[in-house]
């Protein structure tokens, strides 16, 4: 993006690139400056040709994003499928653990009637030894003094082995019934673990299901954005083109009483330097030669390499609180309006011995002149500022031999044809 807005800045500068002559019109003059008419129509030629390869792109780009909301709908299904797994495992989780409760009371259950049987026999192997250790049943059968007797003996001692095979019975079922609910206690913590194992993996997709969610989303968003970006740059470079060929034309007529209106714009500025002596700060002296000096100061940073850039210009530093700037030569102001990257900026054409220059004087505090005036050499036409992408009050001003270029080609060092 930072290269597309070098190529509308570079666009804008293009605008620069013509000026009222400041000597007699003659007929090469009107044909150069045909000349130069054409080559603006043959640049926006091009930029239409770009603007339909832009909306080819664009048409392109909104495709793929049609695509992208299909996967996305698609992770919006698998994640809501997937967080319905997760509550149903987690539902099930919740069952199973009740299970195991429910298993350990039983279990607690059966193991307490198992100690009490077992306090039972221990009772009854306590008793048999005091009398005397184990009583044969024979020997009680035999003691019957009657047979009636030995029928109620009979009936007694069967009664008694029957409640010990019987106590014996229901001791081996409930240990039977012990080891089968601790294998099922056994049983359900497995599966418990195993479900919480699951739950895990499901939360696992889950976080991977979102993190593909937002990553097609930032990369839409991203889309989104060099679309917008890139189809105002177009049309900011549209706009300029036809201003600067709608300017060229105004100035091919402008060309022949601009020498009539020379003299006059003279005056002003002297009528304008003369009111502006109080504003803080003086204006600079109008000096021989095509060109002056914009403002008063020191130069703070030289034409060339700066910052691993180049830097297409000087740069004036600001010394008082209301430092004028004026137009280095006569002109006609092509651009005057605010840039995100030169804050207030001013560009003036000049037409100097048959030779087309532009000169911009950009990061202004405040522009006292408009698109479409002339002004002449000494013209106050703004105060040096801050504004834009500036680090400190100062004046940049950029000097450019012929039309502006996206490589920027024309741009020459401005101390080698002002007299700082």
């Amino acid at each position: 993006m930072r290269n597309r807005w070098g190529t509308i800045v570079a666009a804008v500068m293009l605008f620069t690139s013509v000026a009222a002559p400041a000597y007699a019109v003659t007929k090469r003059d009107i044909q150069q400056k045909k000349q130069e008419i054409k080559s603006v129509q043959q640049k926006q030629t091009s930029l239409e040709s770009k603007l339909e390869q832009s909306q080819q792109e664009i048409e392109r780009l909104k495709a793929e994003q049609k695509k992208l909301d299909e996967e996305i709908k698609k992770l919006d299904l698998a994640v809501e499928e997937t967080s319905a797994n997760i509550r149903a495992k987690q539902q099930s989780i919740e069952e199973t653990k009740q299970q195991i409760v429910a298993l350990k009371k039983e279990i607690e259950e059966v193991v307490a009637r198992i100690e009490q049987r077992n306090e039972l026999l221990k009772e009854r192997a306590r008793s048999l030894q005091e009398s005397g250790g184990v009583v044969s049943y024979l020997d009680v059968l035999l003691g019957a003094k009657s047979f009636s007797d030995f029928i109620d003996r009979m009936s007694a001692v069967a009664t008694i082995f029957e409640a010990d095979r019987q106590i014996i019975k229901e001791q081996e079922a409930d240990k039977a019934l012990k080891e089968a609910k601790e294998q099922q206690l056994n049983d359900q913590l497995v599966s418990l673990q195993k479900q919480l194992t699951e739950l895990q993996q499901l939360k696992q997709t889950l976080n991977k299901q979102i993190a593909a969610k937002e990553k097609l989303m930032a990369q839409l968003k991203e889309e989104q954005k060099h679309e917008e970006e890139k189809q105002l740059a177009l049309e900011e470079e549209k706009e300029l083109l036809e201003k600067q060929e709608a300017a060229m034309k105004s100035q091919l007529q402008e060309m022949i009483r601009r020498q009539k209106e020379q003299e006059e714009a003279r005056k002003r500025a002297l009528a304008s330097r003369g009111s502006s002596e109080g504003d803080g700060g003086s204006l600079p002296p109008v000096t021989d030669g095509a060109f002056m000096r914009p403002a008063n100061g020191p130069i703070t940073s030289t034409f060339g390499p700066r910052w691993g850039e180049f830097h297409y210009g000087i740069d004036i530093g600001k010394r008082g609180s209301s430092v004028p700037v004026v137009a280095a030569a006569d002109g006609y102001v092509y651009r005057s309006y605010y840039s995100s990257s030169y804050g207030n900026v001013i560009f003036i054409m000049h037409y100097i011995n048959g030779q087309v220059y532009t000169t911009v004087y950009a990061h202004l505090e405040s522009r006292l002149v408009g698109e479409g005036q002339n002004v002449s050499k000494g013209q106050m036409i703004g105060y040096m500022g801050n504004t834009g992408r500036s680090f400190g009050a100062h004046l940049h001003f950029e000097l450019h031999r012929g039309p502006w270029n996206a490589s920027k080609s024309n741009a020459v060092d401005p101390m080698q044809y002002v007299p700082f």
